[in-house]
């Protein structure tokens, strides 16, 4: 088996179902399933130290050709020169026999936080001169880009989707994958397979999204208080959807929702969609939903989410658990 290079895969971005696609691509190069995931170690940040990793890291693989280590968070796990001197010293001194895949979550429609990346200390050792590290960057596609992902997805599951049919369920579903996914299976079974999925199919199948794939109906139970509501929403939506990916979907809805309220505060509300890249229907929502929310209490529920994040990788709190406290909490404190 060819070797895998280079050694440090630095992969960033928001497209978490693809970041973890690309982990999965290297895994399936160690050979056999069951081999594969002997030789693969995790580490969730922010709990785990560079003793951890140094040990595993530094360990010969097993019956395979490489090890591979997954590290999520690493730019906020190690603080500190020190710290981050021993880290980096480490990723110098890998064996090609260690494959280091450092994940790391950066909002890529945010050029502040994409400006403050480019001057992060792992950002800058992975470019540094050399050939040890690969740098990948992993965006939400936008537009024309989810249109394509869209069309490819559908022939993946054995259908076609027309082109003006992507565009019309890319303005529907945003960048949300997972809610994309949904849509191709309903429009494939309503076209039994048979033909190409048509701009008439997605009016008359999808046209619904905004109130139910979507998030406006949970949404909209939380900020009038409606508890009972947002929980009985909440249990359709798991019931539908894998609960990693509707947190991150979660967390997609509520970062519109911040950035819908930053236009309506500077008088652009009727800009959302084209600055935003979405549906008008789902823009019109998005501006109807963020007035319900002062921005700081959008920003306390955003830092809210990514606390539940942290929850849920340490194995703190179930992903189902977790969810149904955070809908309760947010729909009393709305009542």
């Amino acid at each position: 088996m060819a070797a895998l290079t280079p050694i440090v895969y630095l992969y960033f971005g928001d497209d978490e179902p693809a970041m973890r696609e690309a982990v999965s691509a290297l895994q399936s190069e160690l050979g056999d399933p069951v081999n594969a995931e002997m030789n693969t170690s995790r580490f969730e940040g922010p709990n785990y130290s560079f003793d951890d990793v140094n040990s595993v890291a530094r360990a010969a693989p097993f019956l395979a050709a490489r090890r591979l280590v997954v590290a999520r968070g690493a730019s906020k796990v190690f603080v500190g020169n020190e710290p981050r001197s021993a880290f980096t010293q480490l990723l110098d001194d890998l064996s090609p026999s260690t494959a280091m895949v450092l994940l790391e979550e950066i909002d890529t429609t945010d050029k502040k936080a994409l400006g403050n990346w480019e001057k992060n200390w792992l950002m800058k050792w992975a470019k540094s001169p050399g050939d040890r590290a690969t740098v990948k960057s992993f965006p939400l596609p936008q537009g024309g880009q989810m249109a394509a992902w869209l069309r490819e997805r559908t022939a993946g599951k054995g259908g076609e989707l027309h082109p003006q049919a992507a565009t019309e369920l890319a303005k529907l579903v945003g960048s949300d994958k997972e809610a994309g996914d949904l849509e191709i299976e309903k429009l494939l079974a309503s076209v039994a397979y048979a033909r190409p999925i048509e701009v008439n199919d997605v009016k008359n199948v999808s046209q619904s999204f905004g109130d139910q794939g979507d998030f406006f109906g949970l949404i909209d139970a939380v900020s009038t208080g409606n508890g009972e509501r947002a929980m009985n929403e909440l249990q359709k939506l798991m019931q539908e959807r894998d609960l990693i990916l509707l947190y991150f979907s979660l967390v997609g809805h509520f970062r519109a929702l911040l950035q819908s309220r930053e236009l309506v505060d500077i008088g652009q509300g009727a800009q959302i969609a084209n600055q935003l890249g979405m549906h008008p229907y789902r823009a019109e929502k998005l501006a109807a939903q963020s007035r319900r929310f002062p921005m700081a209490t959008l920003e306390g529920i955003y830092r809210r989410l990514l606390d539940l994040d942290e929850q849920v990788k340490t194995g703190d709190l179930e992903p189902e658990l977790a969810m149904e406290m955070l809908i309760a909490s947010l729909s009393v404190q709305a009542a």
